[in-house]
């Protein structure tokens, strides 16, 4: 460990933790605390200081070692509070779900930290969720005693994690090279100028619809007509003519609803997309289009990516011609090993697919939009 560095917390020692935040706070110069309730992760990273990550590149593997780490149980809430109290920056990558049961833990330390040295705070929220800044801070309000310090000392940064990291079979982390984290610099409380691949962004409303209605679109597009194609893997999904056009196609959709809802040009949406997709295809970075595709409740749901990226176009004068055809191929995700797709089918057969668009999409059924998914539902199931 480096004694003269600064000292950075991050909360979750998952595939984004050590996989994306802990490679960056280490390329920044910072040792790194990592908290996590995996004990043997606990003790393997406090006792080698070290690990590794193997970067996916259009040629293959790149190792590197990620060094200056140590790590603190999660369960021993007076360790965790004595790192938040020295720390120069923290994040999270928990998981939405888990932020509740983490909340506690982050009062104890900022409470401690406002009697201690009241120095001020970011907190970068790197959780699938539209707004984690603020929701964290509301749950970690409900347990904090210094109200005040926390308004005007501690920000709640939202971030926008565009990374990918598949799921690995090995003990491998293995991430692209992508490594750029925008982050909302309206909720900052310090400089986190000497951080590196950080990018504040002002307003950050766009980075969301970027990574919503572009990136998590784009990407759900792609895996569900690969999984109806027979494809494994995303890279060969993306070899597909029709797979890649339908991507492409429905990018364009939402670079042209953004740029009208921002009134911001759109040539760096389009160089975004563009980069999207090469991504995509690299065959190094392993990605499936069963993981990709997981749980389409989820995913069509009426404001996440593909039902409210349609929405968000027809709101803007777009007609989302693509966008819809990625929602009638999520309706055919038939994976019975899915955490979702089984109860989706199973609502489909018992009270057909008009019905299940209105349940699961919030698209009225009698809608121009829903007469579109639903014919190109069924021209689907025929083939």
């Amino acid at each position: 460990m480096n004694k003269e560095a600064k000292k950075a917390v991050m909360y979750g020692g998952g595939s984004i933790g050590r996989g994306f935040l802990g490679q960056l706070f280490y390329m920044s110069g910072y040792n790194t605390c990592f908290i996590d309730v995996d004990e043997k992760l606990v003790k393997e990273l406090s006792e080698k200081h070290e690990y590794e990550i193997k970067i996916a590149l259009p040629t293959g593997y790149e190792s590197q070692s990620i060094e200056n780490v140590t790590a603190v149980n999660g369960m021993d809430m007076e360790k965790v509070a004595e790192e938040i109290l020295q720390c120069d920056i923290m994040a999270t990558a928990v998981g939405v779900n888990i932020l509740p049961r983490i909340a506690r833990a982050i009062a104890i330390g900022l409470d401690k930290r406002f009697l201690d040295n009241g120095r001020p705070l970011d907190i970068i929220v790197c959780e699938n969720i539209s707004d984690g800044g603020n929701f964290l801070k509301n749950l970690v309000m409900e347990h904090v005693h210094q109200k005040e310090f926390i308004e005007s000392s501690i920000g709640f940064v939202s971030a926008s994690v565009g990374r990918m990291v598949p799921v690995s079979d090995s003990a491998d982390i293995i991430v692209e090279s992508y490594n750029e984290l925008p982050i909302d610099s309206d909720a900052l409380k310090t400089d986190v100028s000497d951080l590196k691949n950080f990018i504040p962004v002002s307003p950050f409303a766009i980075e969301k619809y970027k990574k919503y209605y572009m990136h998590n679109m784009s990407h759900a597009i792609v895996a569900y007509m690969g999984y109806l194609k027979g494809y494994e893997f995303l890279w060969q999904a993306m070899k597909d003519d029709e797979i890649s056009k339908m991507a492409k196609g429905a990018l364009k959709e939402s670079i042209e609803a953004i740029s009208r809802y921002f009134k911001v040009e759109k040539q760096h949406l389009e160089s975004y997309a563009s980069d999207l997709l090469i991504r995509y295809a690299n065959r190094y970075l392993g990605d499936t289009v069963l993981r990709v595709g997981r749980d389409p409740v989820r995913k069509l749901s009426n404001d996440d990516r593909l039902s409210g990226a349609a929405q968000f176009c027809l709101k803007n004068g777009v007609e989302p011609e693509h966008i819809v055809y990625g929602i009638a191929c999520a309706l055919c995700f038939d994976s019975s090993n899915d955490t979702s797709a089984p109860s989706l089918q199973e609502f489909i057969i018992m009270n057909g697919v008009e019905a299940a668009l209105s349940h699961f999409t919030g698209i009225d059924s009698a809608s121009a939009l829903a007469v579109k998914i639903i014919k190109i539902y069924y021209s689907i199931k025929q083939r």
